[in-house]
């Protein structure tokens, strides 16, 4: 059940991802990163806030991916994973501060932290029909949704 859960979450995870935040907005490169970074008080673009935010998510998902076949093969690193992965999406929401952006990001953040707890409660349990439960395809179908209105309003 374990393995399953773990194979099946990194999975969805990676998919999730690449379809939340594959939206860079239309920023300069590293100098919108570099300018929503350093002053985050100031008044931050659309396009700075997108680039920040899909900046520090890609980068922690590669860590996440490149460690993808260890993780199935170690639940209890999967798990430490994702709760890591976790505070990284809810430190970078943080660092958004523009008022367009701001909702789409907190959204994905708490919909990802809503599958963590989830994952967690299915790991745990020793029934196998866990898996097919509608609360774990509404919290997989949330955080599909809230990554496709991030990319949809840096598109925009």
């Amino acid at each position: 059940m374990r393995t399953k859960l773990v194979s099946l979450t990194t999975a969805v995870i990676a998919v999730a991802l690449l379809t939340g935040c594959s939206a860079g907005g239309s920023g300069s490169g590293s100098d919108a990163t570099t300018a929503a970074e350093s002053t985050p008080t100031a008044t931050q673009t659309k396009a700075e806030a997108c680039k920040l935010f899909t900046t520090e998510v890609t980068d922690a998902t590669k860590g996440m991916q490149s460690q993808l076949t260890e993780l199935q093969s170690d639940p209890q690193a999967a798990m430490a994973k994702l709760d890591e992965f976790d505070a990284t999406l809810k430190e970078s929401a943080d660092k958004v501060t523009n008022t367009e952006v701001k909702p789409k990001t907190d959204a994905f953040a708490g919909a990802f932290s809503d599958f963590v707890g989830m994952t967690k409660e299915l790991a745990a349990s020793k029934d196998p029909s866990a898996l097919s439960s509608s609360g774990f395809t509404e919290g997989l179908q949330k955080l599909e949704t809230t990554g496709k209105e991030f990319q949809q309003v840096c598109q925009s």
